[in-house]
């Protein structure tokens, strides 16, 4: 009577199936049946199943890596195979060949088994008491120890945090890790070791928005931080209404009212030949109108106001464009504003015109109160300084400016006063008190 053996391939395929149908199971079950304990079990045992498996998947992937199976049969690399045939991103492709570098056992020319980078923390994982989220900060630790360590310390480093990553939660593993290094590195960096741990990376959002990324060394950090501390602070509250911007969305603020304030001072290195600059495209009567959209030059459509908004105050360069879109000719830049007349808005207004605003005239743009694109001149009774807050709302929100024996007001809209009472700044005029 003959045995039968069942290959790799057939035990690999077996398992998956068997895993799919319990996943059918699970998916099926009347989990709403289940005691409150039980379900609490039960995610428990999930999670560590869950880990389990994704380093099974992990060891699938070593070996398809390994024998270049994709590049043999479809001429791609690992990483383009991955985000083809698993419609997954570039850097999560990445993040999985990194993990199968320091976690899966591989193979020498020799047909030696040699032992992953991490290999505490492969026992973990491969156990299911290590999350690949914990994996990550232990990955990142050890690849961030000072070069000069011996490989001994780098062992018992990688233990130590392996072993702690069985006991705590991702926050307090950090903890753990932020102190195992300055432990091991008393010193501090070597200022040419700085720039290797400075990074920032912007990555466009399904919405339009970009999500901004980065790392910055403790020094930098203090740096960053000192020059936004005073331009991230609350707002004075504004008709009974206190500030109500997160510290986040206040922070976010501030760099962007840094980096105009950087364009705007002309003294930043030329890019090309050219300072550097917003690029808005939009067509004049899309612009005038106020329909369509226009296109900043990182590729972002934008909505015809806030074009509007940006071209209060810009270099503008008339482009003639063909009947399929193609330029034809392109003319000089012209400056909206002319230097004489911006002196005398700022002379005359001294800050922000809107009431109770305390941005002086260097944190500001000039503001058409008739867009230029609709006619409006180009003149002093035409012109008013806004802070970025308020341009955006007088754009946006319904605000209006009018003007008042040469003197500049806002007109709130009803939802604010429902008399739309002319309002006027006198924090840089208090010698108007009593107009």
């Amino acid at each position: 009577m003959s045995s039968t053996t069942t290959s790799p391939p057939d035990v690999v395929s077996a398992a998956l199936e068997l895993i799919d149908a319990a996943t059918d199971l699970l998916l099926s079950a009347d989990v709403w049946r289940m005691p409150g304990q039980a379900q609490a079990d039960a995610l428990a045992s999930a999670e560590r199943i869950s880990r389990r498996f994704d380093y099974g998947t992990l060891r699938l992937l070593a070996d398809f890596h390994n024998r270049d199976i994709a590049g043999e049969q479809a001429g791609l690399s690992t990483r383009q195979f991955l985000r083809a045939r698993l419609r997954i991103s570039s850097s999560e492709a990445i993040r999985r060949l990194h993990a199968v570098r320091e976690l899966v056992p591989g193979l020498s020319p020799s047909g030696k088994t040699v032992e992953p980078e991490l290999p505490t923390t492969a026992a973990g994982v491969a156990a299911g008491d290590i999350s690949a989220e914990q994996a990550q900060i232990i990955s990142s630790a050890i690849r961030r120890l000072p070069t000069g360590l011996d490989s001994a310390t780098r062992v018992a480093a990688e233990k130590t945090l392996a072993t702690q990553a069985r006991k705590l939660d991702p926050a307090d593993l950090k903890a753990v890790a932020r102190r195992l290094h300055l432990h091991l590195n008393q010193d501090g960096n070597l200022p040419d070791d700085k720039p290797s741990r400075r990074e920032l990376s912007f990555r466009r959002d399904i919405d339009g928005t970009d999500i901004i990324r980065g790392r910055l060394d403790p020094e930098a950090s203090a740096t960053v931080q000192a020059a936004l501390a005073p331009l991230m602070q609350p707002r004075p509250a504004e008709d009974g209404v206190r500030d109500p911007r997160s510290p986040g969305r206040r922070c976010a603020d501030a760099l962007v009212t840094l980096s105009e304030q950087a364009l705007g001072r002309g003294d930043l290195p030329t890019v090309a030949g050219e300072r550097p600059h917003v690029t808005v495209s939009i067509t004049l009567d899309d612009l005038r109108d106020a329909t369509g959209q226009g296109t900043l030059n990182t590729g972002t459509e934008i909505s015809p106001e806030s074009a509007r908004r940006i071209a209060c105050d810009a270099s503008i360069i008339p482009i003639v464009l063909g009947s399929k879109g193609e330029p034809l000719d392109i003319g000089r830049a012209s400056r909206v504003i002319p230097p004489g007349i911006r002196r005398a808005v700022v002379s005359r207004d001294v800050g922000c015109v809107h009431a109770d605003c305390d941005q002086p005239a260097s944190h500001c743009h000039i503001h058409h109160v008739r867009h230029w694109a609709n006619g409006g001149a180009t003149a002093l009774g035409n012109l008013v300084l806004l802070c970025p807050r308020h341009h955006w709302m007088i754009h946006h929100d319904n605000w209006r400016i009018t003007f008042l024996h040469g003197k500049p007001h806002v007109i709130p809209p009803p939802l604010i006063d429902p008399l739309q009472r002319p309002r006027r700044n006198l924090r840089y005029h208090p010698h108007h008190l009593n107009e």
